[in-house]
């Protein structure tokens, strides 16, 4: 545990170190106080406050987001050609896969963790339903965690910090546009095909209800793609 720790540290501190960080922080900022100010108007207009709004434009700056956060974490380091010096400390795969996730999911935990001031401001301006709103967190946390875990994935199978991040969003992408077919009287067929969106997963999670389904199926992919990566990982012994 101590080793993984000091992986996941010394992610965050790289961050933290980053110009790249800050501008990321900005803009999520931006978004969300841009999304808060939209949703209040609405609510003022029609009486009825959403702040389901805000979420709804966290998660598609999130898309966006996520790739830039993850591309560096394996990629960067085989361009550097630091790779084989990681594993001689020594570390096993799941040590370096392990503290390299917690520390990128750390960090977009920090980000969650600065918007979590809206909801006080919102009660301001009337009574909203916190359950909603935390339920909402919850559901970004676990999104943002299997996006993390995705794009380390990625981040494993490439030297190219760019091809990286193009194919973390390109996945994120698809898995979003799955959504796009959860209609009312979809086929049983599409059903299913919706199912394997985390969008979907989010959506029904943001109404309040934590149902233990949808938290089992964010478990699932995080570690699917986590053990993945290891395999990506351990193949390096045999090249």
């Amino acid at each position: 545990m101590t080793k993984i720790a000091h992986i996941a540290w010394r992610e965050l501190r790289a961050y933290f170190t980053s110009w790249m960080a800050y501008a990321l922080i900005a803009g999520w900022l931006f978004i969300a106080g841009l999304s808060f100010f939209v949703a209040l108007r609405l609510g003022q207009a029609s009486g009825n406050f959403q702040f389901a709004i805000v979420f709804a434009n966290l998660v598609i700056s999130f898309l966006l987001i996520a790739p830039l956060i993850t591309m560096r974490l394996l990629a960067e380091e085989r361009s550097a050609g630091t790779m084989e010096m990681l594993f001689t400390s020594p570390l096993s795969e799941w040590q370096v896969t392990l503290g390299k996730f917690l520390g990128a999911w750390i960090f977009t935990g920090c980000m969650m963790l600065l918007t979590s001031h809206l909801p006080f401001f919102a009660t301001h301006y009337g009574s909203i339903d916190t359950g909603p709103i935390w339920g909402s967190y919850i559901a970004l946390l676990c999104m943002s965690a299997a996006f993390v875990s995705f794009g380390l994935f990625c981040s494993s199978v490439t030297e190219s910090q760019v091809v990286a991040g193009f194919l973390t969003f390109g996945g994120l992408l698809i898995s979003w546009m799955l959504g796009w077919l959860n209609q009312p009287g979809a086929s049983p067929t599409v059903a299913f095909i919706t199912q394997w969106s985390v969008f979907t997963h989010f959506s029904q999670m943001l109404q309040g209800a934590i149902d233990t389904r949808d938290l089992v199926f964010f478990a699932s992919v995080t570690i699917l793609f986590l053990f993945a990566t290891v395999r990506v990982l351990e193949s390096r012994q045999w090249r």
